[in-house]
């Protein structure tokens, strides 16, 4: 037997090779638009069913409460020359450093650049005022400096960057220059050594007066002498002297007409 070829069966009985591939490629294209619209009608009604409750979850931003961030900086002191500009103060400063506008995260970085011009302005205000001073008058720098700070340039001082707003607080206090501290050194101790030995004289001399006083209080002479060595008014037991001597209780009398016992004294006539 020899094998026939099998062609296209010319009744149409069997289709042609492409026909069957794009019927099923419409089938399955119409039953997943189906699908897809079933889909979105279902995920519109649950959205529509879910807005009430998610309106109800939404987050709404309240509005930040302020707070206030306080830092303290202690730089190096400022050398600021005395009045003969040959020697020096030494300025301290403890800078406050405040703000209720600037995140917690960044508020070093702001303190960091804004010390830079607070040293500034304070090493001006000091110049200005150091030139008049003698070098060891160190109080009466302090005295000018506190008096510029609450007068001429009062603090708190306002720094800003942006829309972020800083306050600072100087407080500062004056040393000497070691140079002159070693010069003043033995002035002061034979001062203090002064004022010791002023003071122990002193002590001493009231002493003196007080033992005086007392040999005197006891030398005096009579009742006034005797009562001053006794013991003092306010103490807690005082002498008592009674001022005449106590009488023994008068006898009974017997009666009109009857004699007293023996060994009772006589009653005095009447």
């Amino acid at each position: 037997m020899t094998a026939v070829p099998e062609g296209p069966d010319p009744a149409g009985g069997r289709p042609k090779p492409g026909a069957p591939v794009d019927s099923r490629r419409r089938r399955w294209a119409g039953r997943a638009k189906a699908l897809g619209e079933a889909a979105r009608v279902r995920t519109r009604r649950f959205w529509d069913g879910a807005q009430p409750t998610l309106r109800q979850l939404w987050w709404s931003e309240e509005p930040a409460t302020p707070v206030t961030t306080v830092d303290r900086r202690v730089p190096e002191p400022l050398a600021v020359p005395a009045q003969g500009q040959v020697y020096v103060f030494l300025v301290r400063a403890t800078y406050t450093w405040s703000s209720d506008s600037a995140r917690p995260e960044l508020f070093g970085w702001y303190v960091d650049y804004f010390q830079q011009q607070a040293a500034q302005r304070l090493h001006r205000l000091a110049v200005r005022y150091a030139v008049e001073v003698p070098p060891h008058r160190p109080r009466d720098l302090h005295a000018a400096l506190t008096a510029a700070l609450a007068d001429d340039d009062p603090a708190p001082w306002t720094y800003a960057r942006g829309e972020v707003t800083f306050a600072c607080e100087p407080d500062v206090t004056v040393h000497l220059d070691e140079r002159v501290r070693k010069l003043l050194q033995p002035y002061w101790e034979q001062r203090i050594a002064l004022e010791c030995e002023r003071d122990l004289a002193r002590r001493r001399a009231e002493y003196a007066e007080e033992r005086d006083r007392r040999d005197r209080r006891e030398q005096m002479p009579g009742e006034a002498g005797r009562a001053r060595r006794g013991s003092r008014p306010d103490g807690p037991v005082e002498s008592f002297t009674p001022l005449e001597p106590l009488l023994p209780p008068p006898a009974p009398r017997p009666a009109p007409g009857q004699r007293s016992r023996p060994g009772e004294p006589e009653p005095p006539p009447v």
